[in-house]
């Protein structure tokens, strides 16, 4: 299945192919990705220091791109040894679905 990803302040639209039972889910995986995404528990590399809040506490935020996503439905939510997801740059078709970051 094609997934079409717009991200809301970037001009850029991606593609990604997944398997139909990945395509079907794919607003509840975008979800549990957002929640797995800014979880400070998480040791990823999408953290972004943005300095020191009055009382001394570092602030972080997230910098990630249609690869985070990618990258978590292959190694953290799907994480039998089988890629799920890819990037397509030319899709075939058109897109089954649509998420917005």
């Amino acid at each position: 299945m094609i997934v079409k990803i717009e991200f809301t302040y970037e001009e850029d639209t991606v593609y990604i192919r997944c398997p139909a039972k990945v395509g079907r889910n794919i607003r509840q995986l975008q979800r549990d990705f957002d929640t797995w995404l800014y979880d400070r528990k998480n040791n990823h590399p999408y953290w972004v220091s943005y300095g020191l809040e009055e009382d001394g506490t570092e602030r972080w935020g997230v910098s990630f791109n249609e690869e985070a996503f990618i990258y978590w439905l292959n190694n953290v939510r799907f994480n039998k040894g089988k890629n799920v997801a890819s990037l397509i740059k030319d899709p075939k078709g058109l897109p089954k679905k649509t998420i917005n970051f």
